[in-house]
C-alpha cells in the first residue's frame, strides 16, 4: 500500500510540474518545476523492485513475465499515443501558437515518433523522439529496455547470459545504461529486505534520515543549483539522478522494518490508495496532451481562476475516467498478448 501511495504521489510530483508552467496556468506553482525529473527517479527505483517481487511470487517464467509486461505498458501506451496525435491535431488547429518548437514540440515526422513510441526506440543513443506533445513518454524508452535487460539476464542460459545483457546495453546506448543502476537499486533493495532484518531503531534513521537528507539537498539545489552531468551521456540531470535515486533506495530499506507503525493507518486506507494507484500510468501518459488541449481550448488566459480550475482539477477527473478503460482493464490485454504469444510458439515449434 505504501509503495502504491508513492508511485501515485510522484506520478502527480510530475503531473504539477508539467502544469505549473505559464501557457498552461500561468506559473501557478511554478516552484513544482524542478521536481518532476526527481519524481520519475523515485519510478525506476520502484520499478526495480516492483519486478524483483512479481519475478520472486508470481512472473518467473519467460511467458508469465513477457505478457504481463505487456500488457501493462502497452494497455496504456497505445491509447496514450491515439488520444495524443488527435488532441495535439484538434488543438493546433485551435491555437497553433501553443504547439512551437520553442518548448520542443514537433508536429512533422508523426508516423516516425509512433514508430519509435510503439517500440520505446524514442531514447536510445541519440534519440530524443517524444510522440507529439506526450513528453513525460521519454522514460518508457528507459524503463522498457530495464524490463527486457533483466528478462535477457533471469532467462537466457548461462553462457550467454553476460555477452547477451552487454549487447543490450551497447544497443540501448550509454544515456539509457546510464540510468540502468538506478533501476536496479530497487531491485537490491527488494532482495535486501527479504534476506536480512534491520533493527527497528536503524531502519528507523534509515527512513527518515534518508527523507533528512534529502530535504537538505533541495534546500541546496535551491540555492546553489542542481548538479549537471557530463555531455556525452546524454542525461544532463545524471548526478542528481543518483542521488535521488540513493536516498529513495535507503528510505524505502528503512521503510521495509518499521511499516508496522502507520501499517494501520495504511490498512484503513487501503481501499482508496489502491484506487488512485490503478490510475497511475495513465496520469503519467496521458496529462500533458489532455492539458495542453484544455489550454488550447479555454477562451480565458492561462492565469485565469477559470483555466487553472479547469486544468488541475479537469485533468485528473479525465484520467480517472480513462484509467477505467486503459490499466485497469490490462487483464483483456493479458488475455490478448497470451493468446498471441502462445500462436507464434506453436507456429516456431511446427
Amino acid at each position: 500500500m505504501y509503495l502504491d501511495a508513492v508511485r501515485f504521489t510522484a506520478a502527480m510530483a510530475v503531473f504539477f510540474g508539467h502544469i505549473s508552467g505559464g501557457r498552461f496556468t500561468g506559473g501557478l506553482f511554478w516552484q513544482m518545476g524542478p521536481y518532476g525529473p526527481e519524481a520519475v527517479d523515485v519510478f525506476f527505483v520502484l520499478s526495480g523492485f516492483v519486478i524483483a517481487f512479481v519475478y520472486d511470487t508470481r512472473e518467473n517464467t519467460p511467458m508469465g513475465y513477457a505478457v504481463s509486461r505487456f500488457a501493462r505498458i502497452y494497455s496504456v501506451a497505445i491509447p496514450a499515443l491515439i488520444v495524443t496525435f488527435v488532441l495535439d491535431g484538434i488543438g493546433r488547429a485551435t491555437r497553433p501558437g501553443l504547439y512551437t518548437e520553442a518548448w520542443h514540440y514537433v508536429w512533422h515526422g508523426r508516423a516516425s515518433q509512433i514508430v519509435h513510441a510503439l517500440t520505446f526506440t524514442n531514447q536510445i543513443w541519440f534519440n530524443n523522439l517524444p510522440p507529439g506533445s506526450d513528453f513525460p513518454f521519454w522514460s518508457l524508452g528507459f524503463e522498457v529496455w530495464y524490463y527486457a535487460i533483466f528478462a535477457l539476464a533471469v532467462f537466457t542460459i548461462k553462457p550467454w547470459r553476460i555477452p547477451v545483457v552487454l549487447l543490450m546495453l551497447v544497443f540501448v546506448g550509454p544515456k539509457v545504461a546510464a540510468m540502468f543502476p538506478i533501476w536496479l537499486m530497487g531491485f537490491g533493495a527488494y532482495h535486501l529486505c527479504k534476506r536480512v532484518v534491520i533493527p527497528v531503531p536503524v531502519a528507523a534513521s534509515l527512513c527518515l534520515g534518508a527523507i533528512a537528507v534529502w530535504v537538505g539537498y533541495e534546500v541546496h539545489a535551491w540555492r546553489a543549483g542542481r548538479p549537471i552531468g557530463p555531455n556525452w551521456i546524454g542525461r544532463p540531470p545524471i548526478i542528481q539522478d543518483y542521488i535521488i535515486g540513493t536516498l529513495f533506495t535507503v528510505h524505502l530499506i528503512g521503510f521495509r522494518f518499521v511499516s508496522h507503525i502507520p501499517g494501520p493507518v495504511l490498512r484503513f486506507f487501503a481501499g482508496p490508495i489502491r484506487w488512485i494507484a490503478g490510475a497511475t500510468l495513465t496520469l503519467y501518459l496521458f496529462h500533458l496532451p489532455l492539458s495542453q488541449f484544455l489550454a488550447a481550448e479555454t477562451p480565458w488566459p492561462s492565469s485565469a481562476w477559470q483555466t487553472r480550475l479547469l486544468i488541475y482539477g479537469g485533468v485528473p477527473i479525465l484520467v480517472f475516467v480513462i484509467a477505467e478503460f486503459t490499466e485497469r482493464r490490462k487483464n483483456i490485454w493479458r488475455y490478448g498478448f497470451e493468446a498471441l504469444f502462445q500462436r507464434v510458439a506453436s507456429s516456431v515449434v511446427t
